[in-house]
């Protein structure tokens, strides 16, 4: 695995820097002064960085340096991830109240090697030295010599040992998600000067929570690669808080499902696509699909494929059966596998709690059918779910769109 697979693109963060402070200040002079390096330096990063790139980043004139739109474009993003070390940065005063300023400390200033925050990454990730060297291509030798040199930066162990590997401390894990960030806005930022050269490229990477990836994600999905078949889509399954997770650390674009309001403050924002309410789905041929109607009662001796306990669907279910002045079923199957409750229900006479979209094609294949009977105020807000501090790259901003649309065909 390469640098660029972990999401660490190997690109200068001195050349990006240099390049932001000659954006903010206009003068190559200034921008030096302001580093405390050559004026040599500094021109010979932005030419550097600007022959990576393939593109100019700024107009040359007697009176300074005025960045073009790609420069700008550049800048932007530069910003965001300098911000990101700079709150890696705050945390770290906070671990160590007594040590230097951490604005010093090429960790956070963006004065180290994009190569030793590489392999600082892939040893967070799989917390083994020597599985870190085989993904980056190196010698173990090299991984442990650059977490070291920024452990002795930082005066701080980012790492403790264990019998099977290693084991992040505290800081560890949060400079970890402040560089994924950090990164993550410097491959958008190489996005965002393609786009504007008319070429859509990069990655989208998508959490789905059941409801959707039946046929919200997979048609939005569809819908983008038919007109942009260049991109890369990949998606992540799992429960709601391993995705945030990975939404917060930059290893996501977007979680599309059920949403949950964040809190006030929160790093995360939610947008509602459609209102969604549940049902109860069976096999096609079960006993009960031959009645007109089912009253709610007829539901408390049944057995049931459930979602987990702590998500919004199982609450509302519960819910419901309190309000009526029932139980909840005492044996259920819980599972969020939709293969899992397919498999479940053709074989039985087991009944689920799912949405009527969510068994699209299994209806549409005669499998599966909604039983006759209304789950009342069972509704639930379904959408995406973006971090707030930045903006979403060129592919995910396309992805969006069309989920968007489709979800307003599914409201019309």
């Amino acid at each position: 695995m390469s640098t660029d697979q972990l999401g660490i693109t190997d690109i200068s963060l001195r050349h990006l820097k240099s390049a932001l402070y000659v954006f903010e200040h206009k003068n190559v002079t200034r921008a030096a002064n302001k580093l405390n390096r050559s004026q040599t330096a500094i021109t010979k990063a932005i030419g550097e960085l600007e022959s990576e790139l393939n593109c100019s980043l700024f107009d040359r004139s007697s009176t300074g340096m005025l960045p073009t739109v790609h420069g700008e474009a550049l800048a932007h993003r530069v910003r965001l991830a300098a911000n990101e070390f700079d709150r890696a940065g705050q945390a770290y005063q906070q671990f160590v109240p007594d040590g230097r300023a951490y604005q010093s400390i090429p960790v956070f200033s963006m004065d180290i090697s994009y190569k030793r925050l590489a392999a600082f990454i892939a040893l967070f990730q799989v917390r083994d030295i020597r599985e870190a060297a085989k993904l980056l291509g190196v010698t173990k030798a090299a991984v442990y010599n650059s977490v070291r040199q920024m452990e002795e930066l930082l005066d701080l162990s980012l790492f403790e040992r264990e019998p099977g590997g290693v084991a992040p401390t505290s800081f560890c894990s949060i400079l970890a998600r402040h560089t994924k960030l950090a990164f993550a806005e410097i491959r958008h930022a190489l996005e965002d000067i393609a786009s504007l050269d008319g070429i859509t490229q990069g990655n989208v990477s998508i959490g789905t929570l059941p409801y959707t990836r039946t046929y919200l994600t997979p048609r939005a999905i569809n819908r983008l690669l038919k007109t942009h078949p260049q991109l890369n889509v990949t998606t992540q399954e799992g429960p709601y808080a391993a995705l945030q997770a990975s939404l917060r650390s930059g290893d996501l674009d977007v979680i599309v499902g059920a949403v949950r309001i964040p809190a006030p403050g929160s790093d995360i924002v939610t947008e509602t696509l459609i209102e969604d309410r549940l049902a109860v789905i069976a096999r096609k041929n079960h006993p009960l699909t031959k009645r007109r109607k089912i009253s709610f009662r007829d539901l408390q001796d049944l057995e049931w494929v459930l979602p987990a306990k702590e998500t919004p669907s199982r609450q509302l279910f519960d819910d419901t059966f309190r309000k009526h002045n029932m139980d909840t079923p005492k044996q259920a199957v819980q599972t969020s596998s939709q293969s899992m409750v397919r498999g479940l229900l053709l074989d039985s006479d087991r009944v689920a709690l799912l949405s009527e979209h969510q068994i699209y094609y299994d209806r549409k294949a005669g499998l599966l059918e909604v039983l006759p009977v209304e789950l009342e105020e069972t509704y639930r807000p379904i959408g995406i779910t973006l971090r707030a501090l930045t903006q979403p790259s060129p592919a995910a901003s396309l992805f969006l769109d069309e989920l968007r649309s489709v979800a307003k065909e599914l409201r019309n």
